[in-house]
Parts: C-alpha cells; sequence; structure tokens
C-alpha cells in the first residue's frame, strides 16, 4: 500500500514540469539581490535586477501553461516570490537611498508600499481562487501590477541614473514616489494589460522590427529610455481609466436596452 502511494506521489514529477517553478526561484534570487547592491551603493545594478525578475516574473507563466504544468504550487510560490523581489526589497532599496533621511516617516513609507503590495498580492489571489471577475476584468488589470508598482517606487533612482539632479535624491520627492506607487497597486484603476493586447499577423514584421529599434535605443541610453518609457506608462494609467470608463458606461447601458 505505501509503494503504490509512493509511485503516485512521485509520478507526475518531471524535470520538465520544474522549469516554471525554477523560472521563479531564479527571479526570487536575482530580486532579492537588490539589497546586496543598495547597500553597496550600486544603485543601478539594483534596477537591473528588478526588470530582469521582472522579465522571468512574466515568463515563468507562460512556461507553466505552455508545458501543462500548472499548479497550486506554482501560483503561491510566485506570490511569495512577487512580494519579496517587488514589495520587500524595493522598500528596503528606497530607504537606504534616501528615505532613511526622513527617520521614522521614511520607514513608515517603505513599509506601507510593502504592506500595500502584500494585500494587492492576497487580492489577486482570492479573485484567482474564488474566480471573481468584473465586466472589465478580460481587458484591463485592477491596480497596477507588482513589477510595475515596484519600477514606478523605484523611479526616482532611474531619473538621478537619467539626468544626475539633485532633485532625484531628494527624500521627499522619493517618499512621494514610493507613497503613490503603493497606492496605485491596491487601488481598482483599470490600468493597462500587456497580456491582453494582440498583434495581428500581417503586423509581426513591423511589430518585431520596432522591438529590434527599442531594445537598441535602450542599449545605447539605458537610463533615458527606460525613464521615458516608465514616465509614458504612468501617463497611460490616466488615458487607460478613462477607456474603461467608457467602456464601462456602454456595457450598462447595452444591458439597461436588452432589460
Amino acid at each position: 500500500m505505501r509503494k503504490r502511494k509512493k509511485k503516485e506521489l512521485f509520478k507526475n514529477l518531471h524535470l520538465v514540469n520544474m522549469i516554471p517553478n525554477l523560472a521563479t526561484l531564479a527571479a526570487l534570487f536575482i530580486g532579492l539581490t537588490q539589497i546586496r547592491f543598495a547597500l553597496g551603493e550600486q544603485w543601478e545594478y539594483a534596477i537591473v535586477a528588478v526588470i530582469a525578475s521582472a522579465f522571468l516574473d512574466a515568463t515563468d507563466g507562460r512556461l507553466a501553461r505552455f508545458l501543462n504544468s500548472c499548479s497550486r504550487f506554482g501560483a503561491e510560490l510566485d506570490s511569495f516570490s512577487d512580494f519579496a523581489v517587488f514589495g520587500f526589497c524595493p522598500a528596503i532599496v528606497m530607504y537606504l537611498y534616501c528615505l532613511s533621511r526622513l527617520g521614522r516617516p521614511g520607514w513608515i513609507v517603505s513599509v506601507f508600499f510593502a504592506i500595500c503590495m502584500c494585500l494587492r498580492l492576497a487580492r489577486f489571489n482570492t479573485h484567482d481562487i474564488e474566480n471573481i471577475k468584473g465586466p472589465l476584468s478580460g481587458k484591463f488589470f485592477t491596480g497596477v501590477p507588482a513589477p510595475a508598482g515596484a519600477i514606478i517606487a523605484l523611479y526616482p533612482v532611474i531619473l538621478h541614473n537619467a539626468f544626475h539632479l539633485g532633485i532625484f535624491r531628494n527624500e521627499y520627492f522619493s517618499a512621494i514616489f514610493v507613497a503613490v506607487s503603493g497606492l496605485l497597486c491596491i487601488s481598482r484603476i483599470p490600468t493597462l494589460s500587456i497580456k491582453k493586447i494582440h498583434i495581428k499577423r500581417e503586423q509581426y514584421t513591423l511589430f518585431l522590427l520596432c522591438i529590434i529599434i527599442a531594445a537598441g535605443i535602450v542599449f545605447a541610453y539605458t537610463w533615458k529610455t527606460l525613464s521615458i518609457i516608465i514616465f509614458l506608462y504612468i501617463c497611460s494609467i490616466f488615458f487607460t481609466a478613462r477607456k474603461a470608463k467608457m467602456l464601462l458606461s456602454r456595457l450598462n447601458d447595452q444591458t439597461i436596452t436588452d432589460k
């Protein structure tokens, strides 16, 4: 009887099925290294670690679906990794960057951001488990997703690397970004979902060409390009919220008409 249970336990364990979880652990390892770089005041490497973790975070779910290895364990591992990489670590990095100069208020702002990220991920997991969906959940994210929230919180570091202006190391300026980023994460504002953007077949070549050109520009002017991309993303929040409001109004009008 025990041998049968052991066989059933290990029957579906294949190396291929572990690849998505290994990608998640790689994102966790790279993301936690933010703190090491921050302690050495290597702020640019801390930003690179966050971006690399965000890339792996976007990859592990797709790998799981592609390899047909989705599991509750993988989902929970991904969620804990996201909190550590995009919640806890950026809060510590920003505190070491300049918020420590504010004393206790600076620490409160850092903790506030981490708590907001925790609440966001808890809400996401709850909606996923209970299959809660809103009328626009298939088109937009609810609030700013964890990787984007972390990068917005770290935006002053990126701006300082790009333009080398003293204002971007100002503790009050940085505190505003960290606090606002936390609020955006727990908000119910509809935000842009890259996963929902579809490229037509006839546009594939143009799209790939644009990606190659963009990659070249990022390589040549890394920090300035990143600062512009993040600025455009922040601006997109206002336009996306307006578009979502219009779509929701149309859905409500259609529902009233159908009745």
